[in-house]
């Protein structure tokens, strides 16, 4: 995913040296994906759920596990870490023009997406009470605005595929049955989930609409509980 970023030698030895210093995931251990994603094979991390100077800056849900060589190479050479294991605090690079940046550092982006204003956040980045009723893609760091407001009275937060996946038992889940207008079409419907197998348009209307395809995005790992 193309982007400028400026970083002194000086800062990226200190940003590696300090993740060295941590305890990290041996690269062997870790499930990079493939390299489906649109930005893959770019020379920069575009999985969310990596950060450093070698993770691209603005990485989405979509892309998780999808950009595997490009991770790879970075994570080995120290220039990226997973964000559970950051050295300290990652804050990504200032949005440009007026773009809405939360204190704690996420990007919201700018209020060109179809529902700015309406006082939902439409971000599929975000989790919470504070969300639409409907998220696409196409809507990612288009609803600053909303999801500004929405993070700052707590009523959304950043969906973590680190913790959501840890939180997902598919065993313990009742997936429902199949009465969508879209299962059975190789992609999960069901708005509790979100990861690399949903569909790039998830509606509340199709909870538990979707057993099928969910049920076996959740056994393969492409699907985790978007609430945790």
């Amino acid at each position: 995913m193309p982007h400028h970023r400026i970083l002194t030698a000086a800062a990226l030895v200190a940003l590696c040296s300090a993740a060295s210093a941590q305890t990290r995931t041996p690269a062997s251990a870790l499930d990079f994906g493939n390299d489906t994603s649109a930005w893959a094979n770019d020379g920069e991390c575009d999985d969310p759920r990596f950060a450093g100077p070698g993770a691209s800056s603005l990485n989405v849900i979509v892309d998780l596990m999808k950009d595997a060589t490009d991770c790879q190479t970075l994570y080995e050479a120290g220039e990226i870490w997973l964000i559970a294991e950051a050295p300290a605090p990652v804050k990504a690079p200032p949005p440009a023009g007026n773009a809405v940046q939360a204190p704690a550092g996420v990007v919201f982006g700018d209020d060109s997406g179809g529902w700015p204003g309406d006082g939902e956040c439409d971000d599929r980045r975000f989790f919470g009470p504070g969300m639409a009723r409907s998220v696409d893609t196409a809507n990612i760091g288009k609803d600053a605005t909303d999801c500004g407001a929405q993070f700052a009275r707590g009523q959304v937060q950043l969906w973590d595929p680190n913790v959501a996946r840890a939180a997902t038992q598919c065993t313990a889940i009742n997936f429902g049955d199949d009465s969508g207008q879209w299962s059975n079409d190789g992609e999960c419907d069901d708005w509790r989930f979100e990861g690399p197998g949903t569909s790039s348009i998830m509606l509340m209307d199709d909870i538990m609409n979707d057993a099928t395809d969910c049920r076996a995005a959740c056994n393969a790992g492409r699907v985790f509980l978007r609430d945790y």
